[in-house]
C-alpha cells in the first residue's frame, strides 16, 4: 500500500456525503449511516484511512476552536512532509497551517494520548 493524496481526497469526500447530527457531548464513535457531529466524522475519517493501510502513526485526531469560536474537531494526516486536514466543514483535505483554526489538542500519533497544541 503506498497511501496518497488521492485516498484522504476519496476518504475525506465520501465521509463528508453523509449528514451532519448535532450530538450532545463528544463520544467520538465513528459516523453512522444516519450522520453524526465532528468528531464522528474525523473517527470515521481514521478508521477508513487505516482499513486502506495508512498507517496510525501517520494520524492524529486534532480540536481546535474555528472562526465562529465553536470548538470542533477534524483529522490531520501527514503525507510527504505535509500535514493535511480531513475535515467535515471543507471538500477537500487542506494544509494544516492555512486553516484559520486556534488549536487546542492534538493526538499523539499512534497512541491514545492527547497533548496540548
Amino acid at each position: 500500500m503506498n497511501p496518497t493524496y488521492a485516498d484522504l481526497n476519496l476518504v475525506n469526500a465520501k465521509v463528508n456525503l453523509l449528514p451532519y447530527v448535532a450530538e450532545v457531548g463528544d463520544d467520538w464513535t465513528p459516523i453512522a449511516p444516519e450522520g453524526g457531529d465532528c468528531d464522528s466524522y474525523a473517527t470515521a475519517k481514521y478508521e477508513r484511512l487505516v482499513a486502506l493501510g495508512w498507517p496510525r502513526i501517520w494520524l492524529r485526531l486534532a480540536t481546535c476552536w474555528v472562526e465562529t469560536g465553536e470548538y470542533h474537531a477534524v483529522l490531520l494526516a501527514d503525507l510527504d512532509g505535509q500535514t493535511w486536514c480531513l475535515d467535515n466543514r471543507h471538500p477537500h483535505p487542506t494544509e494544516y497551517h492555512l486553516l484559520p483554526y486556534r488549536w487546542h489538542k492534538l493526538q499523539v500519533a499512534g497512541t491514545n494520548r492527547w497533548e496540548i497544541a
